[in-house]
């Protein structure tokens, strides 16, 4: 069986419920469901080649995110990192605003290669 392929972005960002969604199992672009809050119901694709837009969602239970990310994960609404699974690459940035680096030394799942940074709302390098 070959797999489905969506050429170009996906900007779904008002969708708020997974419910129903079926999304192609490879993105050749960006991936926005910025608008979800819960990821219930949702099956994301195995990789996105750019950026994957996930910054509704405050909670990473139920979330299996793909293998791959070519660009930016944005994850910045997350307030726990309990249950949390990394790809095994992120070409870019990974956006955690909501979580402070020790809850991400402590919870998060790897392996992951990370092609940019990691950003958090309190990282140890800006305390005194």
């Amino acid at each position: 069986m070959a797999s489905i392929v969506h050429e170009g972005d996906l900007y779904l960002s008002h969708l708020t419920t997974a419910e129903g969604l079926k999304l192609p199992e490879h993105v050749v672009g960006d991936l926005d469901l910025r608008g979800l809050t819960t990821a219930e119901g949702l099956k994301l694709p195995e990789g996105v080649a750019w950026h994957l837009n996930l910054s509704g969602l405050t909670t990473a239970e139920g979330l299996k995110l793909p293998e791959h990310v070519g660009g930016h994960l944005n994850l910045s609404g997350l307030t726990t990192a309990e249950g949390l699974k990394l790809p095994l690459h992120v070409g870019g940035d990974i956006y955690l605003w909501s979580l402070d680096e020790d809850e991400y030394d402590r919870k998060i799942h790897g392996p992951v290669e990370v092609g940019g940074k990691v950003h958090f709302s309190n990282p140890r390098s800006s305390r005194s």
